[in-house]
């Protein structure tokens, strides 16, 4: 053993950073006593630990030269940084150093390892380091990294310490390696391919990181996961301030390729997903926001998104985080000049549990909305020639222009809107035009152009909006429909073919939180009668399964307009009577209380056709009476005194009533009139599924009866 040299042996488990201070003090009372007293200077070690860190095995060796030159070399048999990240055989050597009784520095180092997975690891290196262990620097020269390069540096100071990391087309399958032992490669990601550049800095004090600030391309990258990438080219720069709260500024673009991003939020029984696919221009961004999570505030001072030939936004929001976001204020300017792609791209995902997630959308809009205090304060919602289509058939809007304006100011602002065409469900609603005034947060209708509605038209006579943007939000309405054929109409719904026209006035409508309202009644002139729709309303409007409820009061309708082009047979005379407690569910009925009959006061002749005996015969059970059998079928009419019929449906059967009862069933049509021949229909049973009733008035509407 060369003089001067000593071997030290110390015990295993020793912290790491208290141990290298104790060397370090060492070399500084040796230099400032001994004044180079010795040539060699040596410290061996079984083992050391920190943590999970741990080296075997450890030789410290230091040479010293003419003057202030020495050559440090360090090795250690294992050096260990997680359970998978093991190198071997460690050995750094340098020979072009220095050490004064203040610094010790290695301007030209060289270190080699070996690597279970990644082989021969061997590079350059320089460092410094004070005595005192005030401050220090290593720089670590660019090494191959699979097929690309990394190098990096680490400088401390009382100040702190910074953390720089170079890499150059480093492989996502390298990288899954080199990350994945310290459980940052998040968990069921697969089949990464590509590769990215880093340029990054880091830096803190202690172990808290302060600033983190780079620039990171990714070069065809593709994975796999919860989120997902394909063929993905992308540049993104990034700014993290963590001083006070977490300042971020970052921005980018993605220049080709495809992108899945889950925000990581729930909407309704939905976790939607962002799907980009870029081919032509690059989808630019920015961002800059504070967040503070210790008040749990979040202050977006600008984001900024260009989705070339689809849409471009600003946002700004102001926020408090908690069980629930409260918007202190928000800001939002957005232009989608490709409506279509915006609504099945940014908004669809969002929708795919609300009742607006089939819209199929072409045109262009424009839109700026302020929020404060979780209210609508502001919106300006321009439509350059949209086109909507629900998918579910609920409702359509063609060439739609125009503006529509919201204020919460006293001060009003006005709007228009325009389109050439519009349905609900099936009924088609011809081109309309309308003004509007808004002011304190309520919109209402100051000029109308009436719109056709099939042959007719609707009119409104007063149309309001209150508490727009609130979950409170109310439409109110109040109009009338002039005259629609009663056999445009019913075609449109396809139900049987009717005859006669169809009026109404609508007083008191009200919509809100998806429920439609009819405060008043609604008054239909019908087949020379009037037919009252009281207690309508429908919960869940433009859901997927609306509910209907209602009762109806019907006087007099004017039975030969009803059944003259219903290919039921000629009957004359009137009726009357109701739908009571009326319920339907997607528009299917569920439940109701009917009854139709001949009002004791109809002085009209009561005349009926053979035809119309046979169906009706059909529709009570088949069976007719004697009197209109055997020789009495060569009449084509006959009297009768009344006619009734009633259903009660429940659990998808309808039991069955009349004028009057008898011991099998029920009578239909009973004896009676000025001249014979007199004619009674008796229906036989009490019951019949409403499935069988729909099918047989399908078959008699088609003029092609067949009786059993």
């Amino acid at each position: 053993m060369p003089a001067g040299f000593r071997k030290i042996s110390h015990p295993a488990g020793t912290e790491a950073r208290t141990l290298f201070q104790t060397i370090c003090a060492v070399l500084f009372w040796i230099i400032t006593q001994t004044a180079y007293a010795f040539d060699q200077l040596g410290l061996n070690l079984d083992r050391i630990e920190y943590d999970s860190l741990s080296a075997d095995n450890v030789s410290v060796a230091l040479i010293f030269g003419h003057g202030e030159s020495a050559t440090l070399r360090i090795s250690a048999t294992r050096l260990s940084l997680s359970p998978s990240l093991v190198f071997e055989q460690l050995e750094i050597n340098c020979k072009e150093g220095s050490l004064t009784a203040a610094m010790l520095r290695c301007s030209e180092g060289i270190y080699y390892a070996q690597h279970q997975d990644h082989g021969e690891i061997n590079g350059r290196l320089s460092l410094s380091y004070r005595l005192d262990g005030s401050a220090g620097e290593i720089v670590l020269d660019s090494i191959a990294a699979g097929d690309g390069t990394i190098a990096g540096n680490l400088t401390f100071n009382a100040g702190g310490w910074e953390a720089g990391i170079q890499g150059n087309k480093l492989a996502l399958t390298w990288l899954r390696k080199i990350v994945e032992p310290f459980g940052v490669w998040p968990p069921d990601y697969s089949d990464e391919r590509g590769s990215v550049d880093v340029d990054a800095r880091i830096q803190g004090r202690h172990a808290d990181v302060h600033h983190v600030q780079g620039i990171i391309r990714t070069h065809a990258i593709s994975f796999y996961g919860v989120n997902a990438a394909e063929n993905l080219s992308s540049e993104v720069s990034f700014d993290v301030n963590a001083l006070e709260g977490w300042d971020i500024k970052a921005g980018g673009n993605l220049g080709n390729g495809a992108l899945y991003v889950e925000p990581g939020i729930s909407m309704g029984n939905v976790r939607p997903g962002i799907a980009l696919e870029i081919t032509d221009q690059p989808l630019r961004f920015a961002v800059d926001m504070h967040l503070d999570r210790s008040l749990q505030q979040v202050n977006l001072h600008r984001l900024d998104i260009s989705h070339p030939g689809v849409m471009t936004a600003r946002v700004q929001v102001e926020a408090e985080l908690g069980e629930e976001i409260n918007i202190n204020r928000a800001d939002i300017a957005l232009t989608a000049t490709d409506a279509g792609k915006f609504y099945t791209t940014w908004l669809q995902p969002f929708l795919l549990d609300t009742q607006f997630n089939a819209l199929e959308i072409a045109g262009a809009l424009e839109t700026k909305v302020r929020i404060t205090a979780n209210e609508l304060r502001h919106l300006d919602l321009h439509f350059d020639d949209l086109h909507a289509y629900d998918g579910n058939g609920r409702f359509h809007i063609a060439g739609l222009d125009g503006a529509f304006r919201v204020t919460d100011e006293a001060i009003p602002i006005q709007s228009g809107m325009s389109w050439r065409g519009a349905g609900i469900y099936r009924i088609d609603i011809g081109a309309g035009k309308l003004a509007l005034e808004s002011r304190d947060q309520t919109v209402n209708i100051i000029s109308w152009e009436d719109v056709p509605v099939l042959d007719g038209m609707l009119q409104i006579d007063a149309f309001n909006i209150i508490n727009v943007g609130r979950n409170d939000m109310t439409i109110r309405i109040d109009g009338s429909l002039t005259p629609i054929s009663m056999t445009d109409f019913t075609q449109a719904m396809d139900w049987p073919i009717m005859s006669g026209q169809l009026t109404g006035a609508i007083n008191g409508l009200t919509y809100s939180q998806g429920n439609l309202v009819v405060d008043g009644q609604i008054n239909l002139g019908l087949f020379d009668g009037n037919v009252v729709v009281r207690n309508l309303r429908i919960e869940d409007l433009f859901g997927l399964a609306p509910a209907l409820y209602a009762d109806i009061d019907i006087d007099k309708l004017d039975l030969e307009l009803l059944t003259g082009h219903f290919s039921f047979g000629k009957i004359q005379g009137l009726i009357s009577g109701g739908v009571n407690k009326l319920e339907l569910k997607a528009w299917q009925p569920v439940y109701f209380e009917a009854a139709l009959a001949t009002p004791e006061d109809d002085q009209t002749r009561h005349r009926i056709s053979q035809q119309a005996v046979d169906n009706l015969g059909y529709i009570g059970g088949g069976a007719v009476s004697a009197l209109s059998s055997g020789f009495l079928r060569i009449f084509k009419e006959y009297s009768y005194g009344r006619l009734g019929i009633s259903c009660r449906l429940y659990n998808g059967s309808c039991e069955m009533g009349g004028v009057g009862d008898t011991p099998e069933g029920f009578i239909i049509v009973s004896r009676g009139g000025l001249l014979p021949p007199w004619i009674e229909v008796k229906g036989t049973g009490h019951s019949i599924t409403w499935v069988a009733l729909v099918e047989g008035l399908k078959t008699i509407s088609s003029n092609r009866p067949e009786f059993k």
